[in-house]
């Protein structure tokens, strides 16, 4: 045998057994690992969080694009039906467009949003050229003279329109909110109505104050706790919203250890919280602080963050990663909360801001009930549905893009044109607002051509009939 044979025999072995232990390693990591070498590319920001929940949008290595599909909607169906999408896949459908989708084949989400291609991706996940506008509107300029000028690229980066969510850009709405004051008269921020609405439904006796004998009785219905847990009762609890419904140590507290101290896992929290806290707890899954829960993996840390958070220690989110359940302090939930993690540049500047003054002097008793503006405000806004006033837990249905804050935050206290110039402006949000916005947004001055132009048509119009 030749040394050439024999080197081969050799090599052979070493390269069985390096094959055997890649392929047990990937085995690994698909089935018990976290995934992670399987990731084609690096994810969008709005799905990196589940990027190793593969499942999430793959039923298989080879989905098709009808799979593909019917993962999108599954997230994202209910979302775009709510904002009476501009764009929805039945336009599309109509035989009509057929030569349109032969360009652009707009019924799959796919076509603009390819995940796991960083070197093509802009804001939203769009891995489309800039440009795609002009694959279905080529004679924008001829049907609408004012627009001539204007290329493809500048339709939705000019804070103009936007493909699925025009909700607050259309037409008829700004006209309709034209010439109003950069300040309005009657600013409102929705106060809160279900715990009134509660209290009003359920009668139940009143607590005594912490010194009678009998709170141990009445907090715990005669069950013994301990020393510590009794002076959380006496200090804050008793005090608190959670006293007032009779929400008891036990109500949130599965089980107690030897010292009889009352204890609560991490894991169970949200699972507690969501028994009375329903809503806020579905839509808190549904954005970004809770949306790793829906989906089975382990909660959201702030060193997995791509915004800049606080350096120090790593916090994992829960409910009371925000929320004190002893005291409920509004200081805490709305504003001290959000600044423990977030250290973006919009974030450090909020304590500078006129905002955060008027939060300040609502806090201290200076200002009216509902004139302070904090980071909750308009992140987590109140919503009012009929009568019901509650908290939006799911931060995806006010940031991107961010004209979904208009009609639930900005406009409660300022003037369409003011709210849509401030948000138009990347640097005064970078700034918190520190001053007035250039009220020149392009959209407004286009309104109007229109809104004279129809009504100079209508008067032609009528001239001629009356002749």
């Amino acid at each position: 045998m030749t040394t050439n044979n024999k080197k081969k025999i050799g090599i052979l072995p070493i390269g069985l057994g390096l094959t055997v232990i890649i392929t047990a390693l990937l085995t690994f990591n698909l089935l018990k690992g976290d995934k992670s070498f399987y990731l084609a590319g690096e994810t969008t920001h709005g799905h990196y969080q589940i990027e190793l929940q593969c499942e999430s949008c793959h039923s298989s290595a080879f989905s098709g694009e009808k799979e593909m599909q019917q993962a999108c909607e599954s997230c994202h169906a209910e979302e775009l039906e709510k904002v009476n999408d501009s764009h929805p896949r039945s336009v599309f459908d109509d035989p009509r467009n057929a030569e349109l989708l032969e360009q652009l084949d707009a019924t799959q989400c796919v076509t603009c949003h390819r995940e796991h291609k960083p070197e093509i991706t802009r804001n939203y996940g769009v891995t489309l050229a800039e440009d795609f506008c002009f694959h279905c509107h080529q004679d924008v300029g001829e049907n609408r003279p004012s627009h001539k000028d204007f290329e493809f690229q500048t339709c939705a980066s000019s804070g103009c329109h936007n493909f699925h969510d025009n909700s607050m850009l259309y037409e008829k709405f700004i006209g309709k909110h034209l010439d109003e004051p950069a300040n309005k008269k009657k600013q409102i921020n929705p106060e809160r109505t279900e715990l009134k609405r509660w209290l009003k439904k359920n009668k139940h006796k009143k607590l005594p104050p912490a010194a009678e004998p009998d709170i141990q009785s009445l907090y715990e219905n005669g069950k013994e706790i301990s020393a510590e847990a009794m002076q959380v009762a006496t200090d804050s609890w008793h005090k608190s919203v959670h006293a007032n419904v009779e929400a008891n140590c036990s109500s949130c507290h599965t089980k107690q250890d030897e010292k009889n101290n009352w204890q609560v896992s991490v894991e169970s929290m949200e699972k507690q919280c969501g028994s009375c806290h329903k809503k806020q707890h579905e839509s808190f899954i549904e954005g970004k602080h809770g949306m790793r829960l829906g989906q089975d993996l382990t909660r959201m840390s702030t060193a997995n963050a791509r915004l800049e958070m606080k350096h120090g220690e790593d916090k994992l989110l829960s409910c009371a990663s925000c929320h004190n359940p002893h005291d409920l302090n509004i200081q805490k939930a709305a504003v001290d909360s959000c600044l423990g993690c977030h250290q973006d540049e919009h974030s450090l500047n909020f304590e500078k801001s006129k905002h955060f003054m008027l939060w300040q002097n609502e806090q201290l008793g200076n200002g009216r009930r509902g004139s302070g503006v904090s980071c909750a405000t308009c992140h987590l806004p109140r919503v009012k549905k009929g009568r019901k006033v509650t908290v939006e837990h799911n931060q995806n249905l006010n940031l991107r893009p961010n004209t979904k804050m208009l009609r639930t935050v900005c406009m409660n206290c300022h003037g369409m044109e003011f709210s849509v110039s401030s948000l138009a402006d990347e640097e005064l949000i970078k700034n918190n607002f520190s001053h007035a916005p250039k009220l020149d947004h392009e959209s407004f001055e286009l309104v109007k051509q229109r809104i004279l132009q129809k009504t100079q048509l209508n008067q032609k119009s009528g001239e001629k009939n009356e002749g």
